[in-house]
């Protein structure tokens, strides 16, 4: 249980100096970065506890105990984002955040998937597949494993293409891959399906691949707009 909420805490570390390193690289790594690191990391942890409150049950006080909750990363996304943008506007930052959220996230939740697979949260549903794991009394697919893998790659991929891409573009792939991985994962989780034989993290899911995509044809359109006025 401790590893658990340690790798819990880990993952919210690991995305914090992810996010910093990059906000250096890229000349922002100012006190208001800083501060935005922060904001991102507490809000982070507050909407995964909030959120897992709400639709996983359980007592209020739950909030205020690190050792409960706090693994719902969807509600963590949410709420950070919406966070640091009200952060931004309070400290004068106009320039697009999101490319540093593009690496941080995947990177934290990598770790962080661990910690529910030693916590035995998140898991999959029964299998006989040769790499089950023995969870809640039968062999399941490890989904938790399934996921930081996935965020993984998707760290790696996104690592190696950021210098290719324009501002903005990045965290849309982001949000691309982690919705389309999270929807095909959930199918191996142990889910309530609540319409059209979708759970409501995969109607999520669907929500956030279809903006991603809209999302970046636009990144990628006001670029191509901006290179050709340059160059005429």
């Amino acid at each position: 249980m401790l590893l658990a909420q340690f790798l819990t805490l880990l993952a919210f570390v690991v995305g914090g100096v992810v996010f910093y390193l990059e906000a250096r690289r890229r000349r922002l790594a100012t006190s208001g970065i800083g501060k935005l690191t922060f904001v991102a990391l507490v809000a982070g942890l507050a909407g995964a506890k909030i959120t897992e409150l709400i639709f996983g049950g359980g007592e209020f006080w739950m909030l205020f105990d690190p050792s409960t909750g706090g693994r719902t990363i969807i509600g963590g996304v949410i709420a950070g984002w919406i966070a640091v943008e009200i952060a931004k506007w309070r400290l004068g930052i106009k320039r697009t955040t999101g490319d540093m959220f593009a690496l941080a996230l995947p990177a934290g939740e990598a770790v962080g998937r661990l910690g529910c697979f030693v916590g035995g949260c998140c898991f999959g549903v029964e299998s006989s597949v040769p790499w089950a794991v023995l969870q809640h009394g039968a062999f399941r697919h490890p989904t938790q494993l399934y996921l930081a893998i996935a965020a993984l790659s998707t760290f790696i991929g996104l690592f190696l293409v950021r210098r290719l891409l324009p501002e903005g573009a990045l965290f849309a792939l982001y949000l691309l891959s982690f919705g389309t991985y999270r929807l095909i994962i959930e199918f191996f989780r142990a889910r309530e399906i609540v319409f059209a034989g979708l759970s409501v993290a995969q109607w999520v899911s669907v929500e956030i691949i279809v903006s991603s995509v809209l999302l970046l044809a636009y990144r990628l359109r006001k670029a191509r707009l901006a290179e050709s006025v340059t160059s005429g």
